[in-house]
């Protein structure tokens, strides 16, 4: 994951993996027998088991503390960034049929944990679910910007839980 993610999915190196992994390049190949795409498949899995896995939708949990945790481990991801960050970043502007199911399928994911959260089930209404992935665009949109302005977490925090709130309000009024 971190060769992926300091160098990119179009330029990064089998021998550059197998070096920091310590194998040969053949057992590489026996584990990812397609290469660089499988390899590329397999760390934009992983990435997106590190940022959904925990997501907290526990009902005993107030919505505002599970918002809150929710959204600093998000933050705290797009701040470093994180490698699991890095690549998901990557891995939406790809073009690879194979990559965008992966990151849809993580969206999925994280659309049904947070439409749980807000609004008591993981199948939002249609408009609902545009409106959450309208908001997963934007938080990511946001993250990338404050971590490059230097915007401290606790600043966009607001920001991001209210225009959660609100893209739903405009999705139950619609």
């Amino acid at each position: 994951m971190p060769v992926v993610a300091e160098t990119g999915s179009a330029d990064f190196s089998l021998d550059d993996v197998a070096a920091r992994a310590g194998v040969t390049r053949n057992l590489l190949y026996h584990y990812f027998p397609r290469g660089r795409s499988d390899l590329i498949l397999a760390v934009a899995e992983a990435a997106g088991h590190r940022l959904t896995d925990d997501w907290i939708t526990d009902e005993s949990i107030p919505l505002a503390e599970r918002l809150q945790a929710n959204n600093a481990r998000m933050i705290e991801h797009a701040m470093e960034p994180s490698d699991a960050w890095t690549i998901y970043q990557l891995a939406r502007g790809s073009n690879d049929p194979e990559l965008r199911a992966t990151v849809d399928r993580f969206t999925e994911v994280v659309i049904a944990a947070t439409a749980l959260n807000q609004l008591g089930t993981e199948e939002p209404p249609p408009v609902a679910r545009m409106a959450l992935r309208g908001y997963l665009a934007f938080f990511g949109a946001v993250l990338d910007e404050a971590r490059a302005a230097g915007t401290p977490p606790e600043r966009i925090l607001p920001l991001l839980g209210g225009t959660l709130v609100a893209a739903l309000d405009a999705a139950g009024d619609a």
